[in-house]
C-alpha cells in the first residue's frame, strides 16, 4: 500500500490559521516550524532532501510561496519576506473555522485530519456538523449549526442499532434503559470515528451506510473519556480489559 504523503493543498487552511494569529507577519521559516508541529510529517515527508537542509515536508511548505498558492482567491499576501492574511483570506477562514477547529481538536488521528482538511478546502457548500446525541429517537443538537444531513445520519444509525437491539455503549456495554428504566429509554450518544465531511460531496452524504459505520454508540462516560484523552474506541476498550484482569 503506497505511503500517504502530505499535499500542498492540505496546508492552506492550517497556514491561514497561523497567519490570522500573527498580525506581525509570518516568515517561511516560522511557518515551516509551526506547520511541522501541527501536521507531524512522517516517513518520506520527514526525510531530509539530498544535499539540502530541508525535509520533503518543509520543501512543500516552501512551495506555497514558489507556487503562489495563496494568490488564488487572494487569501494571503507575501511582502518583505513575510505572509499576511488578507480580508478575503479571513472571510474564507471564517467560513471554515468551526469545522477546522473540530477536525483539528485532537479527536481524530493525524491522517484523518489531513484528509478532512483537504475535503474542507475543496467543498464550498460546507455546513458544519459537530458531535451531538439522540434522545428518545430524536436528535438533540449540542451546537447551533447542526444541519439536516446530520439528523438523517444520526437517525439512520439510531434505527440500525435499535433494530439489532444494540442501544448500548460499544465500549462498556452500559444500557441506559436497563439502568434508568423509562427515563433512559432510547438514549444513546454517538461518537464520530472520522469527521462527517469525509463521507460527503458538496454538502451531501455520499453513502449513508458507510457513514453510519463511522458512528459508534457510547455512554456519556466513555464518550467523555475518549475526548478528554484523544484516544480511539479500541484503545479505551483495551485499557478497560487490562483494568479488569
Amino acid at each position: 500500500m503506497p505511503e500517504e504523503r502530505i499535499l500542498e493543498k492540505q496546508l492552506i487552511i492550517p497556514a491561514l490559521k497561523v497567519f490570522s494569529r500573527r498580525k506581525e507577519g509570518t516568515t517561511t521559516s516560522e511557518l515551516i516550524k509551526i506547520l511541522t508541529e501541527i501536521m507531524e510529517p512522517k516517513g518520506k515527508d520527514a526525510e531530509i532532501l539530498s544535499n539540502r537542509k530541508d525535509t520533503h515536508f518543509s520543501q512543500i511548505v516552501r512551495n506555497l510561496k514558489s507556487h503562489s498558492t495563496f494568490k488564488c482567491g487572494n487569501l494571503a499576501q507575501y511582502k518583505d519576506g513575510k505572509y499576511y492574511i488578507t480580508e478575503s483570506g479571513l472571510n474564507f477562514l471564517e467560513s471554515k473555522y468551526e469545522e477546522y477547529e473540530y477536525i483539528n481538536s485532537g479527536y481524530f488521528d493525524v491522517n484523518v485530519q489531513k484528509d478532512a482538511n483537504l475535503k474542507l478546502l475543496k467543498d464550498n457548500k460546507r455546513y458544519f456538523v459537530p458531535e451531538d446525541e439522540i434522545f428518545e429517537g430524536k436528535l438533540i443538537t449540542t451546537v447551533t449549526k447542526t444541519r439536516k444531513r446530520s439528523t438523517k445520519l444520526r437517525e439512520y444509525a439510531f434505527d440500525y442499532y435499535k433494530k439489532i437491539n444494540q442501544i448500548k455503549c460499544d465500549i462498556c456495554g452500559f444500557n441506559f434503559e436497563e439502568n434508568y428504566g423509562k427515563f433512559g429509554q432510547d438514549y444513546i450518544e454517538f461518537h464520530h470515528i472520522k469527521p462527517i465531511s469525509v463521507y460527503e460531496e458538496d454538502g451531501k452524504i455520499i453513502n449513508l451506510e458507510e457513514a453510519r459505520q463511522n458512528l459508534v454508540p457510547l455512554c456519556s462516560n466513555c464518550h467523555k473519556i475518549l475526548h478528554r484523552n484523544s484516544i480511539t474506541v479500541e484503545q479505551l476498550k483495551e485499557a478497560m480489559n487490562k483494568s479488569e484482569r
